[in-house]
């Protein structure tokens, strides 16, 4: 595994696991874990340990941006009802929010791997909407990929572009919602 933190190989290895058609399935929910972990290690050999450690571990790597997670709060008690509308395989999600309370501040959500619907599709966005009877001009969808963004206004919903490690509280009081 040291070779693991060697710049271009963990960029090799980012992209063999991070992009390949497995992790859109794990997003889906057609496979698990150890689906992609056979199909990823038959088709890359040379990188089966990594394969393996990595598509077990990843979640133990995710870290909260500390003051994006305070906003929450502040949002709540300003009223707001909070939704999330997330591409994240089953396994994946039920260990995350085991790991981190702050998942309680959510009145509900979508996750694709429950729904095996992916964003930007159109569907997941309606299903969202539909399922919490939410008004779609009245909602703001924050996502870090900007082609969810484009798809959400598409569906007449505001939203906020956030690249990941990016702060959220600049967006909102522009938004003036804290």
């Amino acid at each position: 595994l040291n070779q693991y933190y060697n710049p271009i190989f963990s960029n090799r290895l980012s992209d063999i696991i991070f992009k390949s058609d497995e992790w859109i399935e794990l997003d889906k929910g057609t496979i698990l874990i150890k689906d992609a972990i056979a199909s990823l290690s038959k088709k890359h050999p040379y990188y089966v340990v990594e394969i393996n450690y990595i598509l077990t571990h990843w979640t133990d790597m995710l870290t909260p941006i500390n003051e994006n997670v305070e906003l929450l709060s502040t949002l709540k008690e300003k009223g707001y009802n909070l939704y999330l509308l997330s591409n994240f395989h089953i396994e994946a999600f039920d260990t995350v929010t085991k790991q981190n309370d702050f998942f309680s501040h959510f009145d509900g959500g979508v996750i694709s791997g429950h729904i095996q619907m992916l964003k930007p599709d159109p569907s997941i966005y309606k299903t969202l909407i539909n399922k919490y009877n939410l008004k779609n001009e009245e909602c703001l969808f924050i996502d870090d990929c900007l082609e969810n963004i484009i798809e959400a206004r598409n569906q007449n919903i505001q939203g906020i572009h956030l690249p990941v490690g990016a702060s959220l509280y600049h967006q909102l009081k522009m938004h003036d919602l804290i």
